[in-house]
């Protein structure tokens, strides 16, 4: 009986040993690939921020305007809408709280960017629809590397059973470099 007992604890203290260098082991390995860069990885490929442009419309509900403001990001290599990049995108939002009402109203937004490579000459337009409870949407512009000049055309409706009701409009300019 007691042969048993030291037989089970010596196996047990070889289990034990075992463990212990096998954590060691591990952790000394985790400390290693935490404190080494690892070469293999992909660079970062995210956008560049460029400028933060205010294009406010009236807002369709009977509420004050729509203060606007439209973030522009460029060197975009794998954007939103799926193409290959260069790109850049334009993100609108409406800073405002939701306020009393934030859930209840609802806009149904159509937003129309022409664009112009004033380097190689080529211009394009692309449309957005978007249906929101907060004035918000995206558009994603492939204009080539080089100076780049947009038009924003926002059409702003209130949704009232049917869509675009009592549309409002603002027309904003601006330029951006694409890389």
């Amino acid at each position: 009986m007691r042969e048993q007992g030291l037989k089970r604890d010596a196996h047990m203290s070889v289990i034990r040993r075992g463990a212990v260098a096998l954590s060691a082991t591990a952790l000394a390995g985790a400390g290693i690939v935490a404190a080494t860069p690892d070469a293999t990885a992909a660079p970062w490929v995210g956008e560049h921020y460029v400028k933060t442009i205010r294009c406010s419309v009236a807002d369709p509900w009977p509420a004050p305007r729509i203060p606007v403001s439209i973030d522009l990001y460029s060197g975009i290599k794998f954007p939103s809408d799926g193409l290959p990049g260069p790109a850049i995108s334009l993100r609108a939002n409406d800073p405002r709280s939701g306020g009393q009402w934030g859930n209840v109203t609802e806009y149904t937004i159509s937003t129309t960017v022409k664009w112009k490579n004033l380097r190689t000459g080529r211009s394009g337009k692309v449309t957005v629809p978007t249906r929101a409870t907060h004035y918000q949407w995206e558009a994603v512009v492939h204009p080539g590397k080089g100076p780049v000049r947009l038009t924003i055309k926002q059409k702003v409706g209130a949704l009232a059973w049917v869509p675009m009701v009592n549309p409002q409009y603002r027309t904003c300019t601006t330029t951006s470099p694409s890389w």
